[in-house]
């Protein structure tokens, strides 16, 4: 009797976790349409920190992208160069990725990355940071 609720549990586990599976691959890879870019950090080939908190990057194979930190980073527009730190060598939208790099005081610093946006240029990224500033200053005037 023992053996035969074990062998009934054990099923019941073996035919649930297909549908949990699929359905967890599902909502990923909605997921990864909507929000999920991700950026090789051995193909950058270049960067501009726009802000303290925005950065544009470009990698090789003329890919553009559009960091926004989680906060305001002290110094990072002055930076003279950046690092990007993940578990991989592949950084992406809400991940733990981070920004290292050197503050005004020569001090080693590093910064969440909050979301990366593919765009298709650094004028295009310029724009988002404009069009960002523009609806903070209407928000605060209409409060």
């Amino acid at each position: 009797m023992k053996n035969t609720k074990m062998c009934l549990a054990s099923l019941v586990l073996m035919l649930a976790s297909p549908l949990v599976v699929a359905q967890d691959k599902e909502a990923e890879t909605t997921s990864e349409k909507s929000s999920n870019v991700c950026v090789n950090s051995r193909t950058i080939r270049n960067f501009d920190a726009f802000t303290d908190e925005h950065i544009y990057v470009e990698e090789r194979g003329d890919k553009h992208f559009f960091f926004t930190m989680w906060s305001r980073c002290a110094g990072l527009r002055n930076s003279l160069g950046i690092g990007i730190k993940d578990t991989t060598s592949r950084v992406c939208s809400k991940s733990f990725g981070e920004v290292i790099y050197r503050d005004m005081g020569r001090r080693l610093t590093s910064c969440r990355i909050d979301t990366i946006e593919a765009v298709e240029s650094k004028e295009d990224a310029k724009a988002i940071v404009e069009q960002r500033k523009k609806d903070k200053n209407q928000a605060e005037k209409n409060r």
